[in-house]
């Protein structure tokens, strides 16, 4: 597998990952921040296909 795909792979696997507990948690406080990480590591990895596809 090529470099990007890993780091595409690993990127949506901790989302998932994180959003899947921070919602199993989610009546607490830090299980809706790792809700919102989760988020943001999901997005983080369009941002880094759009800077692979314009950079």
């Amino acid at each position: 597998m090529s470099e990007p795909l890993n780091v595409m792979t690993a990127l949506i696997g901790s989302g998932m990952l994180l959003m899947g507990v921070g919602y199993n948690q989610r009546d607490s406080d830090a299980g809706v921040g790792l809700l919102a990480v989760g988020v943001l590591v999901m997005l983080s990895s369009l941002f880094y296909r759009l800077y692979l596809a314009f950079a």
